[in-house]
């Protein structure tokens, strides 16, 4: 078996991966640069669970002053 590697931009070439993919002796797998790029294959990460929500009424612009004259 032989192994050929072609590194295709799959937005100007849809059809061609879309056919590639229907052969069975065919793998289209995506390159190690287009995993890490594209948006898409990012997890999306849900922290609902473990995080809480703060309730605070004060004034943040005065409160970061205190802070800051304290230093």
């Amino acid at each position: 078996m032989k192994q050929v590697v072609l590194n295709i931009e799959e937005s100007h070439y849809t059809l061609l991966i879309q056919f590639l993919r229907t052969l069975d002796y065919v793998k289209v797998v995506p390159s190690a640069s287009d995993v890490t790029t594209s948006p898409q294959n990012m997890p999306s990460y849900d922290f609902s669970d473990i995080t809480g929500k703060l309730e605070w009424t004060g004034d943040a612009v005065e409160e970061q002053r205190k802070f800051r004259n304290k230093w």
